[in-house]
């Protein structure tokens, strides 16, 4: 089993204890640049997509653990350089976990030479 497939896994083992609490989707936002990377509290949503406060929901599900698996599938390298962002979402529903990822680009056009 390779570290991603071990990662899932983790993952995928919140999957009950979401269900009896209405989750059906959770999602880590995340962004870096320099080298610093860092990822917002996670968001949640119920069955018909609309947003759950996550200061209802139980405390005896390890949120802060789910949530920095679910960074942990960022590419590597999202907070070096130039950096990246996007949003890691497990579907609770489909036990599958989308990543949707942005780097950021330094776009350089050169004009064309001129004499003064």
């Amino acid at each position: 089993m390779t570290e991603v497939q071990k990662r899932k896994a983790e993952v995928l083992a919140f999957t009950d204890a979401l269900r009896s609490v209405g989750v059906f989707k959770i999602a880590v936002s995340y962004s870096g640049d320099g080298d610093e990377g860092r990822a917002e509290p996670p968001q949640f949503q119920d069955s018909q997509d609309n947003p759950m406060d996550g200061s209802s929901l139980p405390s005896d599900i390890e949120f802060k653990k789910l949530a920095d698996l679910l960074e942990s599938f960022a590419p590597e390298g999202y907070e070096d350089g130039e950096g990246g962002h996007g949003t890691v979402t497990f579907d609770v529903q489909a036990g599958e976990i989308r990543v949707e990822h942005n780097w950021y680009e330094i776009v350089s056009n050169p004009a064309d030479p001129w004499e003064i």
